[in-house]
């Protein structure tokens, strides 16, 4: 065995990482790959630094405490606001459950320590470093939302599609209405003598709702002064990939030279361009501003969704953890 095998199982999986970005750099692969490369490399150096300069662990060890103390707080109590403010929904609800996760780590290694650090070590390894990889990817998840979310519209912009979403009685709802601003924003930033855009309102109507989310879009856009005529209606999809399939195919039966911009909230920027490029249609995508408050619980259900969108590849990339976290517990 090598001498540092955490280590070098760091620098396997950065190569993979790097090789993985020059080939697909729009999978979330590369980011598992260098997540699996930090939390390596942190193992191998929190184990040798508790032997060799234990203060200097002890401090680390502090200031982790209190980074993951101060962010499953965040999560609990993000998830308590928005549950009071919008009801017991899934994505809510998960949000608080995640902070409770984070505590109960912190609580299993006080609970550990206490009873005796040493015959529970490899079991406080293995949880320390399962949560600090889950950590670490969400953080990079969330990096990658807020970069993507921020994303301009093509110069010329020929249609706008506005993907739906809940619809508040029978208009569009706060999610929504903010979607339908940010495409008016794109048309407003045309300049005179360009033609204006064509919105295609893409939406069904879900079990809970009184219309077609595209029907309210269009009753909202008339309403800002949009005429009928520059407004086409895409009212049978029931997710994205949907949205995405049927929306294109309305484009493409216009005339040639056109080109969409696709306008869904922020957070939900990324997973569009992840399932427009796997249904085949070729689309930018910008974001619209959502709340602060919402922001964190919708980019944890954002991260679960595209962990489940190639949950095969990913979940056996993380399962190679296992690697350095036995390596190490065998050496030390």
């Amino acid at each position: 065995m090598p001498e540092y095998p955490e280590y070098l199982a760091a620098v396997v999986f950065a190569a993979g990482g790097v090789v993985n970005a020059l080939v697909a750099p729009h999978r979330f692969s590369t980011a598992v790959l260098c997540c699996l490369a930090v939390t390596s490399a942190g193992i191998g150096v929190a184990a040798r630094s508790a032997e060799a300069h234990p203060a200097l662990a002890t401090v680390l060890a502090v200031v982790a405490l209190f980074l993951a103390l101060a962010l499953g707080l965040l999560l609990l109590a993000d998830g308590v606001l928005l549950v009071r403010r919008y009801g017991p929904q899934a994505a809510l609800l998960a949000t608080g459950a995640a902070g409770c996760a984070v505590l109960a780590v912190l609580g299993l290694d006080a609970a550990f320590y206490a009873a005796d650090g040493h015959a529970f070590g490899a079991l406080m390894l293995a949880v320390n470093a399962a949560a600090g990889y889950l950590t670490l990817l969400f953080l990079v998840f969330a990096g990658y939302v807020f970069v993507r979310g921020r994303s301009t519209p093509l110069p010329d912009t020929t249609h706008v599609v506005v993907l739906g979403a809940g619809l508040d009685g029978d208009r569009p709802g706060p999610l929504l209405t903010r979607r339908l601003e940010r495409a008016l924003a794109v048309d407003a930033a045309r300049t005179p003598d360009m033609p204006r855009v064509v919105f295609v309102l893409s939406g069904g109507q879900g079990d809970d709702e009184v219309r077609s989310e595209a029907d309210a879009m269009a009753d909202y856009l008339h309403g800002r002064g949009v005429p009928a005529d520059r407004i086409v209606r895409e009212d049978r999809s029931v997710n994205t990939g949907q949205n995405l399939r049927f929306s294109a195919a309305l484009v493409d039966g216009t005339p040639d030279g056109h080109r969409a911009t696709v306008v869904t909230s922020a957070f939900h920027v990324y997973r569009t361009t992840l399932l427009a490029r796997r249904v085949g249609v070729p689309v930018h995508v910008v974001g619209a501003p959502t709340s602060p408050a919402y922001w964190l619980a919708a980019t944890l259900r954002e991260f679960a969704a595209v962990l489940w969108l190639d949950r095969l590849p990913l979940i056996g990339l993380s399962l190679l953890l296992a690697v350095p976290v036995a390596t190490a517990v065998f050496e030390h």
